[in-house]
């Protein structure tokens, strides 16, 4: 193990749920035989649960220590690793630079398998008009607006303000809510990212419930796991903690008091990749 591993796992764990009870380590003797299913499928944020956070979303990276427990784990036997980001899928991929996993990119609207196979989700394809104009109306409007980014993700797009005066916020989300209002889309907040998508019901839970039922995750004797960091990844906590009860799920932050439909908490990005090579040691 390389010497940027950051927190161990006494360290950079602890437990949180949405209520007041506290639930065990991950990797506890219980939450163990959750993870010894097979197949064994898990999903993984990107941002924030592999790469640390960073200003601007193009200089975020994935650490390479990071990289290789991804790699080792996705090899194993009986194993499926897929990436769920609100990026593009490959946007994503490259950042991890891991070939064989699985990717969910923008959010859930599109899938690409690990050899380079892709779907598009139906229900969003007849928005790539109406996101293309958004794209060019936006970056129209806030060209001029210090701090701001807009990412183009062709089916969905990302307006950043992390570098931005905290000033003009209002007026930054006022132009994105009036051109997502005037051609039919809607408008999701992240961290400090304004999210323009389509008005369909596709989301990150719709995303990894479908590509869970694909690999075998959600049948009798499976072990499932997902961990994301932000708010966007709530809607993939929810969905698993009701159509797959035995799924571990994990959400990626250092404060306790956030609000979270996870079971379990991970300090950080380095506390995540302690827990991906500890599982990529003992899966079978």
């Amino acid at each position: 193990m390389s010497d940027d591993t950051g927190d161990d796992m006494s360290n950079g764990m602890g437990d949180m749920r949405a209520r007041d009870d506290w639930m065990p380590l991950p990797l506890a003797p219980e939450v163990r035989q959750r993870l010894n299913g097979v197949p064994l499928v898990v999903m993984l944020d990107v941002d924030g649960t592999l790469a640390p956070i960073v200003s601007r979303p193009d200089e975020a990276e994935v650490p390479r220590g990071t990289q290789h427990a991804v790699a080792a784990l996705a090899v194993r036997p009986h194993v499926h690793v897929a990436l769920v980001s609100g990026r593009s899928a490959g946007d994503a991929r490259r950042m991890v630079a891991v070939s064989e996993v699985w990717v969910i990119g923008n959010h859930g609207s599109e899938t690409v398998s690990p050899d380079g196979e892709e779907t598009v989700d139906p229900r969003v394809a007849p928005f790539e008009g109406a996101m293309a104009r958004a794209l060019r109306e936006l970056s129209r409007l806030l060209a001029h607006v210090p701090g701001v980014l807009v990412e183009n993700k062709r089916w969905t797009l990302s307006v950043h303000y992390r570098l931005a005066d905290e000033r003009v916020v209002p007026q930054v989300e006022a132009a994105v809510q009036r051109v997502a209002h005037d051609l039919g889309l809607r408008v999701h907040d992240g961290k400090m990212v304004y999210e323009v998508r389509p008005p369909a019901r596709v989301d990150k839970g719709t995303a990894v419930l479908a590509l869970a039922q694909r690999l075998g995750g959600l049948a009798d004797g499976a072990a499932l796991l997902f961990a994301g960091d932000d708010r966007t990844d709530e809607d993939a906590f929810r969905a698993l903690r009701l159509r797959a009860p035995h799924a571990v799920t994990i959400r990626v932050t250092d404060d306790v008091t956030t609000p979270t439909a996870a079971e379990y908490r991970l300090a950080n990005p380095a506390a995540v990749r302690t827990l991906l090579e500890e599982l990529a040691a003992t899966s079978a």
